[in-house]
């Protein structure tokens, strides 16, 4: 079934169409996949495809789209995804990656929400049935980072993946993890509910650290798991310049330490990503971009202040991953250390 949204707003969608409840069959909670997306139809097939193929019941898919190409055909009467659990969600303009998330999180009714990017694909039938056999197993665990695998050479993708507490790790184990990553996780519903979903003002990238901070302060964990696998194209289609990448991604680094982090964290992080963003983009005026977006924010970033706690800090500091010293970045040994990897310095280039 396919639902037209005309509005950029949830209550003011318009929906067509009758679907089956998802939730009258199957004995488990009810698991809700959201997808974002933007002008991506092959890849979204994909996507989607790999969703309907999942054997847990009950299970529905919320797609949220800013497209402005074809990509509403896929989900139309008669449309090749016009089938009961699947609801498209078209609404104008470009939200960012954050906003469409939280738009299908508040239009899920799902006790565990899945986020699955759309040039991502579910490579076992059978996720979703781990991913509640893991919640149940792991009471304190409030998300799921999934193995993010390279689509084409079928590598794990280092970069997409949380950094295990002992750099000698492998990604085929499972750990407890300080953060997860947006190709592929799950939630449950409750941590949305008691910590929030998405800063939405950080259009692309790291939310899901922002959100995973708050998390662990909330008292739950993030679990990484190899047994669930999604294979992540990367798609060039629909995506940001280098250059808009690169600010962003300097620019949501600082946005975290402001919002979560005492102020000698904030002044630290600033001045060193400030000079990373420089070297990467060989650009001044990239770094003013930066600072004017974050100018305009003042009065929001102050009002969404809300330190976490030291023992929170002192949690994440002993997994040796994104907290070090009075900084947020990756631990030094992730980079230098004897199993560090000096790549990770070039990942966003």
């Amino acid at each position: 079934m396919a639902h037209r949204a005309t509005e950029a707003t949830v209550d003011d969608r318009t929906d067509s169409g009758s679907n089956a409840d998802p939730a009258s069959t199957g004995d488990g909670p009810l698991v809700s996949y959201v997808i974002a997306t933007y002008n991506r139809p092959d890849d979204l097939a994909e996507s989607v495809a790999s969703v309907l193929a999942q054997t847990y019941e009950p299970i529905e898919l919320h797609v949220v789209s800013n497209s402005t190409d074809e990509t509403s055909e896929l989900f139309a009467p008669d449309g090749r995804f016009d089938v009961p659990g699947v609801t498209y969600h078209e609404f104008p303009g470009r939200m960012g990656v954050p906003q469409a998330r939280n738009v299908g999180y508040d239009l899920a009714d799902g006790d565990i929400v899945v986020t699955l990017d759309d040039d991502a694909i579910l490579c076992n039938a059978d996720a979703t049935d781990e991913v509640v056999r893991l919640f149940d197993a792991h009471e304190d665990v409030g998300a799921i980072a999934f193995q993010c695998r390279d689509y084409y050479s079928g590598e794990v993708n280092h970069h997409e993946t949380p950094d295990p507490p002992d750099p000698a790790m492998s990604p085929r184990e499972t750990y407890r993890a300080t953060n997860f990553v947006g190709v592929g996780n799950a939630l449950r519903r409750e941590v949305l509910e008691a910590v929030g979903a998405f800063p939405e003002r950080f259009v692309y990238g790291f939310e899901e650290m922002d959100l995973s901070l708050r998390l662990h302060d909330a008292a739950y964990d993030v679990l990484y798991t190899p047994t669930v696998v999604v294979r992540h194209k990367k798609s060039p289609e629909g995506r940001r310049t280098d250059a808009e990448t690169l600010e962003r991604l300097v620019e949501n680094r600082i946005r975290i330490a402001f919002r979560n982090l005492p102020v000698r964290y904030v002044v630290c992080t600033t001045l060193l990503w400030s000079a990373y963003g420089l070297a990467t983009t060989r650009s001044v005026a990239s770094l003013r971009n930066v600072f004017a977006r974050l100018w305009t924010d003042a009065t929001e970033l102050r009002e969404s202040r809300s330190v976490i706690a030291p023992d929170t800090i002192s949690r994440i500091k002993s997994r040796r991953t994104m907290l070090f010293l009075w900084w947020y970045g990756p631990n030094p040994r992730r980079i230098l250390g004897p199993d560090g990897n000096l790549r990770r310095l070039f990942w966003e280039l």
